[in-house]
């Protein structure tokens, strides 16, 4: 069988998250030279080759979707941009990649990557797929690696996803992983734009910084409040 290409892999954005540790404000949002981080990953994954693209979104989705039909309408007609709210975001990412996982035909692998990882390119997307389509036979799920620590984006196929669906909606890749360790090809990379995602506002300030990258909240903030 011929290994998959851009074509037949779906990209997954999780940006479900509450940001309780930023005054419950989305941290999708936060912009990157005027850009919200969220259309960032969406133009990263667009350029990349990838048709089909689900944003994940918690209970900031009526804060997020403007943003979300602003790049829709910026997109090639040959790429689907879609999103889906996950009712329940507490409970965790496992629920939250189901909820994307139910818009993505069976037989695609999937490419999953975070709304808040402001230093990742377009290489790291290309590096992921290329590692992807030469992965070593029974690798079921390819994940960069920086000093030990897991990060995005990953890339599973078929196999793994049907393991979740037999798991509790909490349980996701990274209980697979740990589960299926001779399954995982870990791809070690020397810098820290896979692992890197943000958090807190300590977090802003190391990217500051370290990388002299600033991330702004928009300017309205009111509009960002939970719905």
């Amino acid at each position: 069988m011929a290994p998959e290409t851009p074509d037949n892999i779906a990209a997954v954005i999780m940006a479900a998250g509450d940001g309780s540790r930023f005054g419950d404000r989305p941290k999708g949002l936060l912009e990157r030279d005027g850009q919200p981080l969220v259309a960032r990953q969406i133009d990263l994954l667009a350029r990349a080759g990838l048709r089909r693209i689900v944003v994940v979104l918690g209970q900031h989705a009526a804060a997020c979707e403007p943003i979300l039909r602003q790049a829709q309408a910026r997109l090639p007609a040959h790429i689907q941009l879609e999103w889906v709210r996950n009712p329940a975001p507490e409970g965790g990412t496992g629920a939250s990649l189901r909820c994307a996982l139910a818009r993505i035909e069976a037989q695609a692998a999937v490419l999953v990557l975070l709304a808040d990882q402001p230093l990742l390119q377009g290489e790291d997307i290309d590096a992921a797929l290329c590692a992807w389509a030469a992965r070593a036979p029974g690798s079921k799920l390819v994940v960069p690696t920086h000093q030990g620590q897991f990060g995005h984006p990953l890339i599973f196929g078929p196999a793994l996803r049907r393991w979740l669906t037999r798991q509790p909606a909490s349980v996701g890749v990274r209980d697979w992983r740990r589960a299926h360790p001779a399954q995982v090809q870990a791809v070690p990379v020397t810098h820290p734009r896979c692992t890197l995602n943000i958090d807190t506002e300590a977090d802003l300030a190391a990217l500051a910084t370290i990388h002299g990258i600033h991330l702004r909240w928009p300017v309205l903030l009111s509009e960002f409040a939970p719905s």
